[in-house]
């Protein structure tokens, strides 16, 4: 190897390598060094203890011969033994076994004094343990007596357990752990499987109801959430949530739900877990069973419903808190849902449903009763300025425009107050559209109670015009009670109109901005437009509702206005003697200031506060010394005749005035045909007439103060026929005479 080595020339890398040798030599044997003195002591340890062990070996010699000899001593003394008792191990064997029977039968014996003492005791698990223990055997026995005897005691026994435990179970105080252990020990004894669940399901009732009547006690609740309203009394700034958390009604519901969610659902669904743990102990599957819990399942859940329903309708808490109360209670089912879960879903749901319509219909009820109120008021204010004499019809306009931004206000406010209750149905518009044609009815019953209270206040009755609407028939009659003082109310021509006035703003602006405020607040909460034709129904039927009792009052101030005149007429010519009538001189003082002043205040009245003021009328009058020949007068009287004195009135200013002047120019001329007249008497009635004539032109338009003339005309005539030998005054004195009047009444004014 090295001569290869060097003749080929690979001596350096030899080199290399047996220096590489050298170093891993070294270096093993620097680590053995230091493994062996790491390791001396215990080399030297071992070594100590082996020498030990040699020694301690050898000195075992002594103890292992004694412990042999022990062993063989014990086996000789067994040997013994068993020499001795093999004679006599039958007869033991027979003892023993006569033994155990002795026992099983002083068991059998001391069975009923064991029943009674666990009767006592309330351990009827251990009753029913032993009785299950020993009834097979003194069943099988008990063609004997003394078995007999004690089967009889056993039975009876085991009665009285079965009755307390069906007792315990109706008891109000047991928890759900002890009345599924009694229905079980029920079960183990025999009983009847669906008549066991059917005294658990009752004891569960009684548990139950008296949870619910403490969760409804009305006692006020420290509970989470109502804390925090410590800082609003303190002056802390509160939302618009938190001060309607604050409010007493709120306070009843929040601590009703609350005392639910926390209490009472818990206790029921431990009740369904316990009935289902109870379906799972019997041997076959039983529908009764299951239609026990369904039924109880829903009857609780009705029953908790129905007391939040209660509180709702005696309360009438805000809508926030009624949907966030209530979804608590809905959060708190969650664990019954998972059982039942159709069941539970369909109860609730009919619940949500019925809440929210409820809660609107009250809503909208209290909208109705503040607007009747408002009326109410608004009369009384009417009646305040009319008798106060530093007030005028602008106070009066002032009160009607709060009047009516309160209305609309009202209205509005139940829109909004009606927004939180969609919450409790849920995004489903299916589910959705019943209620929004419930709450567009209602909107029309509100608008609806305006309209009856004008009925009511001009004593016609509502009914007979609400037989007329047909789409008021499925429309609810609201703020009954409130509309009822409505009919005690006084007469007043400012109110009158006053309602004229708020029925004809209702018709032309509010009902239609409602409705469209309606279905922008609703079409967003559903993400969806609701069609106008689909949920706009509601809105004709309003407008003609506040317009026709709009116009029923108008018509009826009219009348009143029109009999206030003819009351004056009647008193004056039937307080006077005709036939000592001196000649007129003038006007007489009826016609030139008592009727003249009243249609000044009626025609101030229905310009102002119906927005129609009247217009300069041009000089184009006819002429009073006019000459009518026999067949225009004949004309006149034919148009008289004909005219309806009571024709719809419409709503402006000339409409009414006309109408109250035809009703009292009709009456004059009536009131004509009960006296005799002489020819002065004759000569008077004509000059009050052309003054009368004359007043009309300035209130009335030319083609409705032609009619007027009418019967006036008419009315001269009557007399004239009243008078024997009639000659009326030449026209042109007529006209003089009102000349001169009309003059000084100028120079006075």
């Amino acid at each position: 190897y090295f001569d290869s080595m060097v003749a080929s020339g690979k001596m350096p890398e030899l080199v290399r390598k047996a220096k590489d040798l050298d170093a891993q030599t070294k270096q093993l044997d620097g680590e053995m060094q230091l493994l062996v003195y790491e390791n001396y002591t215990k080399f030297t340890r071992a070594v100590d203890v082996i020498k030990q062990m040699k020694f301690c070996i050898e000195g075992l010699d002594d103890d292992i011969n004694l412990l042999e000899g022990s062993i063989n001593r014990v086996e000789k003394c067994e040997r013994l033994a068993e020499e001795g008792v093999s004679v006599r191990s039958s007869q033991l064997e027979v003892l023993l076994k006569r033994q155990r029977l002795c026992k099983k039968l002083q068991v059998l014996f001391a069975l009923p004094t064991t029943l009674s003492r666990c009767l006592n005791r309330g351990e009827y698990g251990k009753a029913v343990e032993a009785y299950c223990c020993c009834s097979d055997f003194l069943r099988q026995y008990k063609h004997m007596p003394s078995f007999q005897n004690v089967l009889e005691d056993v039975e009876h026994q085991m009665n009285q357990i079965g009755s307390a435990l069906e007792f315990r179970l109706r008891a109000p105080y047991l928890s759900v752990d002890e009345a599924v252990n009694s229905s079980l020990t029920l079960l183990d004894m025999g009983k009847d499987h669906t008549k066991v669940i059917r005294e658990y399901l009752a004891g569960r009732v009684a548990v139950l109801r008296q949870s619910l009547n403490h969760c409804f006690c009305g006692e006020p609740l420290n509970a989470p959430g109502l804390a925090r309203h410590d800082l609003a009394s303190n002056g802390a700034e509160t939302s618009r949530d938190e001060q309607e958390l604050r409010l007493p009604e709120s306070q009843a519901l929040h601590s009703a739900c609350w005392r639910a969610a926390d209490s009472y659902v818990p206790q029921l669904c431990d009740a369904v877990e316990g009935c289902q743990r109870l379906q799972a102990s019997a041997t076959s599957e039983s529908s009764v069973a299951e239609n026990l819990l369904q039924a109880f399942v829903s009857e609780r859940v009705e029953e908790l419903c129905s007391r939040i329903s209660a509180l709702l309708q005696h309360k009438r808490p805000p809508t926030r808190v009624i949907v966030s109360c209530v979804h608590s209670v809905r959060d708190a089912l969650r664990r019954v849902h998972t059982a039942t879960p159709q069941l539970v879903s369909k109860v609730f749901m009919a619940f949500l449903t019925n809440t929210a319509s409820d809660t609107m219909r009250g809503i909208f009820a209290d909208s109705a009763a503040l607007l009747v109120e408002a009326a109410k008021a608004l009369h009384g204010e009417c009646k305040r300025l009319q008798e106060d004499a530093s007030s005028g019809l602008d106070d009066v306009l002032e009160q009607i425009a709060k009047t009516e931004q309160a209305l609309l206000k009202n209205c509005f406010g139940a829109l909004l107050d009606c927004q939180p209750l969609l919450n409790l149905l849920g995004p489903d518009r299916v589910a959705c559209q019943p209620f929004l044609r419930d709450m567009q009815a209602q909107l029309l019953a509100v608008f609806w109670a305006f309209a009856e209270v004008c009925f009511r206040y001009i004593g016609q009755d509502p009914l007979e015009v609400r037989m007329m609407e047909v789409a008021l028939d499925s429309v609810p009659r609201a703020a009954l009670a409130e509309l009822e003082s409505v009919d005690g109310l006084d007469w007043s021509g400012v109110f009158a109109l006053a309602l004229v006035r708020i029925g004809r703003h209702f018709e032309m602006k509010v009902i239609a901005k409602v409705w469209s405020v309606t279905r922008d607040i609703f079409a967003e909460h559903l993400g969806t437009t609701l069609d106008p034709a689909e949920h706009g129904a509601g809105s004709p039927a309003a407008v003609r509702s506040t317009r026709g009792a709009a116009q029923a009052v108008i018509a009826h101030y009219a009348i009143v206005s029109g009999q206030r005149l003819a009351s004056f007429f009647r008193n004056s010519i039937q307080n006077k003697n005709w036939m000592t009538v001196r000649e007129p001189r003038a006007p007489s003082v009826l016609v030139e200031t008592v009727i003249l002043k009243e249609v000044l205040a009626f025609d101030a009245q229905l310009a102002r506060i119906l927005g129609d003021p009247r217009k300069a009328r041009a000089s184009d009058r006819r002429p009073l010394s006019r000459f009518k020949d026999s067949m225009e007068l004949e004309i006149e009287r034919l148009v008289a005749k004909k005219l309806r004195v009571f024709a719809p009135i419409p709503f402006n200013r000339n409409g009414a005035i006309v109408g109250i002047l035809r009703i009292a120019f009709k009456a004059l001329f009536e009131y004509m045909r009960e006296e005799t007249f002489a020819k002065f008497g004759v000569h008077q009635i004509q000059v009050d007439c052309a003054f009368l004539a004359d007043m009309v032109r300035d209130f009335a338009e030319a083609e409705d103060a032609s009619a007027l003339d009418s019967l006036l005309d008419e009315a001269v005539t009557s007399a004239a026929q009243r008078c024997e030998g009639a000659v009326l005054m030449d026209r042109n004195a007529v006209a003089q005479l009102i000349a001169e009047r009309k003059e000084r009444l100028a120079e006075q004014t």
